[in-house]
C-alpha cells in the first residue's frame, strides 16, 4: 500500500504542475510573437512529456527495462488519443474534430509513421545494424522527428498569412515579462522532471510485488501517469478557448514520445533496446496507430453533430482504448 501511496503522491504532483504550463505556453506564443499551434507542438508537447523522457530514460538506464519504456511509449500514445474524448466531452454541440483546422492530419500522420518505425524496428531488431549498441532505427526516428516538427511549423505559418484573424489576437499578458515567463516555465517543468524520474523505481517494486506484466504496467498504470500534463494541458486550453493548441499538444505529444524510444536506445548499453522489447508491446502500438486513422477520419470528415455529449469518432476510440488495454492485460507474447 505505500508502494501505491508514493505512486499516486507522483502522479497528484506532475497533474497539478502541469496545468500551469499551458498559461505560460500561451504567454510564450504572444511575447514571441509565435502560432499557436507552434506552440503546442513544441514548447508544450515538448514539456509535458518530459515526464516519458525523463521516466523512459530511468527505465532504460536504471532499472533496465525495455517493456517497462515501450509499454509507457507506446500506451502514451494511447493515452494521448483517448484524452480527445474528454476533451470532445468539454465541448458543446459540434464534435472536437470539426473545431480545429484539418492540417493536424500532418501531425498525426506522423504520428502514425513513426510509430511503425518503431513497430518494425522491434520485429527487425535482429537484421537492422547498429552504431555501437545504438540502432540506425533510433537515428532514422530522430530524422523523421525532426523533419516533421520542421514540416508542422511550415504549414503553420502557411496558415497565418492565409488566416490572420484566425491567429492574430490583442495582447493580453502586457503585465508580465518574458522573463517572468520564462522563469516560472523552468520551475513548473523542474518539478515534472523530478516527479518522473521517481516513476519508474516505484512502478519496478509494484511489478516486483504484484507480479504485474512490466508492459501492461507500462501501458496502463505508467502511461496514464506521464501522460497527465498532457490532459491538464489540455483541459487549460480547452477551457481558454484555445483549441487548437489543446489537440496540437496531445498529437504533437505522441511524436515526441518515439522519439524518447530512440533518446532511451543511447542510454540503454546492453545492446539496442529495439532487440530487448516483446512482442507484447505490439499491441499498444498498432491500437495507437488504428485510434490515430480515427482521428483522421473525424479530421477529414467534421461531422457536425454529437452523439449525446460526445462525436462518433470519440464512442470509436473509447472502445479502442480499453480492448487495447484488455489484450496488453491478457495477452503475454
Amino acid at each position: 500500500m505505500i508502494l501505491w501511496f508514493e505512486f499516486i503522491i507522483l502522479m497528484l504532483v506532475i497533474f497539478f504542475t502541469g496545468k500551469n504550463l499551458v498559461k505560460y505556453g500561451d504567454i510564450l506564443a504572444e511575447k514571441l510573437n509565435l502560432g499557436r499551434t507552434i506552440i503546442g507542438l513544441i514548447f508544450i508537447a515538448s514539456i509535458t512529456s518530459l515526464p516519458e523522457l525523463i521516466t523512459g530514460i530511468s527505465s532504460a538506464a536504471i532499472v533496465k527495462s525495455a517493456d517497462l519504456l515501450a509499454g509507457d511509449i507506446f500506451g502514451s500514445c494511447m493515452a494521448n488519443i483517448f484524452m480527445l474524448v474528454i476533451l470532445d466531452a468539454f465541448i458543446r454541440k459540434q464534435p472536437l474534430t470539426a473545431k480545429v483546422h484539418h492540417g493536424f492530419t500532418l501531425t498525426a500522420s506522423f504520428g502514425i509513421i513513426l510509430i511503425v518505425i518503431a513497430v518494425l524496428s522491434i520485429l527487425l531488431s535482429k537484421y537492422v545494424y547498429s552504431i555501437g549498441w545504438v540502432s540506425f532505427s533510433s537515428f532514422l526516428i530522430i530524422f523523421v522527428y525532426l523533419f516533421s516538427l520542421k514540416i508542422s511549423a511550415d504549414y503553420e505559418r502557411k496558415l497565418i498569412k492565409k488566416a490572420t484573424r484566425e491567429f492574430a489576437q490583442k495582447l493580453r499578458y502586457e503585465e508580465i515579462s518574458l522573463r517572468d515567463v520564462v522563469f516560472r516555465y523552468v520551475l513548473n517543468s523542474i518539478f515534472i522532471v523530478i516527479s518522473a524520474s521517481l516513476l519508474p523505481k516505484v512502478g519496478e517494486k509494484i511489478i516486483q510485488s504484484f507480479g504485474i506484466s512490466e508492459t501492461f504496467f507500462g501501458t496502463f498504470f505508467i502511461a496514464i501517469t506521464t501522460s497527465l500534463p498532457e490532459l491538464a494541458v489540455s483541459i487549460a486550453s480547452i477551457k481558454l478557448g484555445l483549441v487548437q493548441i489543446a489537440v496540437a499538444n496531445l498529437l504533437g505529444s505522441n511524436i515526441f514520445n518515439i522519439f524518447i524510444m530512440a533518446v532511451a536506445d543511447f542510454f540503454f548499453t546492453k545492446g539496442s533496446i529495439f532487440s530487448f522489447i516483446s512482442l507484447s508491446s505490439l499491441i499498444p502500438a498498432l491500437f495507437s496507430v488504428v485510434m490515430i486513422c480515427v482521428v483522421i477520419v473525424g479530421l477529414i470528415y467534421k461531422a457536425e453533430r454529437k452523439f449525446f455529449f460526445v462525436g462518433n469518432e470519440s464512442l470509436i476510440l473509447t472502445f479502442l482504448y480499453f480492448l487495447g488495454i484488455y489484450l496488453t492485460f491478457v495477452i503475454r507474447l
